[in-house]
């Protein structure tokens, strides 16, 4: 189950090579869908072209929370506010025998200890354990949010989006409770797999392969995590549809930018909208 790599991407089933963007049109009205990777490597870039395609047609840009805001010292103190265990709680206190031993020996291997982490709730203390790994891959140097927003404050394109920092920290924050031993084991199995797996689902992402990303992460997800899927994904995309439709009501073309994983799967942004009848096109 690639339970860490769902935490990075917090497409048609085509196989075909394309291009992580769709074209969503009704009557006159049209916007790009790009499905996004948070953290990248520097090695990955230039992106996809149909990124370029989409941004050069649009003139304005809606992400997923406030980019700017998330920059902020304000924002950073709560977050840390939200991740940190209230008193009387310890962080050994979420798991079994079995996995703290895996966990303090995965610690002591990189010369760090339970003690470090002890007052961050498990679902922080696993995006930790992921990043850690990432990083050591050059991984979180570069993302494809972060490079349109800063493009379009330097062409000075409007940028909106769909929610707000708040409930990204809360999203975040909540994730996997109740299921903490589970999410914590799975994530120290996932993360003996990245080395191998992150460029194979980069590769996947660049091309578009819808079915070779939803095998790898959505199916996994839904049946070992359900109740993380409906909250970061299935409850999200729905809070996002109106906000969508309403954007295809003016005559402006707009490039939603949100996490691929949004787009996947039968409850995926792109299969959401082709039900509803709008067109959505892949671009190569």
């Amino acid at each position: 189950m690639k339970y860490a790599f769902f935490i990075l991407f917090l497409l048609t089933r085509s196989a075909l090579a394309s291009s992580p963007v769709w074209l969503v049109e009704t009557g006159n009205s049209r916007l790009y869908l790009a499905g996004t990777i948070h953290l990248l490597r520097e090695s990955d870039s230039p992106l996809p072209a149909a990124f370029n395609t989409a941004y050069t047609q649009s003139s304005l840009l809606v992400f997923e929370t406030d980019i700017d805001t998330t920059r902020q010292a304000e924002f950073q103190q709560r977050m840390m506010a939200a991740v940190s265990l209230p008193p009387g709680q310890r962080i050994d206190q979420f798991f079994s025998h079995q996995t703290l031993l895996k966990l303090e020996s995965y610690l002591h291997a990189r010369q760090l200890s339970l003690k470090q982490f002890n007052n961050l709730k498990p679902s922080m203390l696993s995006m930790t354990l992921t990043l850690m790994e990432l990083d050591k891959l050059g991984v979180g140097s570069f993302g494809v949010d972060q490079f349109y927003y800063d493009q379009a404050q330097r062409d000075r394109k409007t940028t909106l989006q769909l929610e707000s920092s708040q409930q990204q920290i809360e999203f975040l924050t909540s994730m996997g409770e109740g299921q903490e031993d589970l999410m914590i084991e799975q994530t120290l199995q996932d993360i003996d797999t990245l080395a191998v797996e992150f460029p194979l689902m980069i590769k996947s992402w660049r091309e578009g392969d819808t079915a070779q990303l939803e095998a790898l992460f959505i199916e996994p997800m839904k049946n070992e995590f359900n109740a993380i899927y409906q909250q970061l994904l299935v409850q999200r995309n729905q809070n996002w549809l109106p906000q969508i439709n309403e954007l295809l009501k003016t005559t402006d073309t707009e490039m939603v930018l949100v996490g691929c994983a949004h787009l996947i799967g039968e409850d995926g942004l792109v299969d959401q909208l082709r039900k509803a009848g709008l067109r959505v096109t892949q671009l190569d």
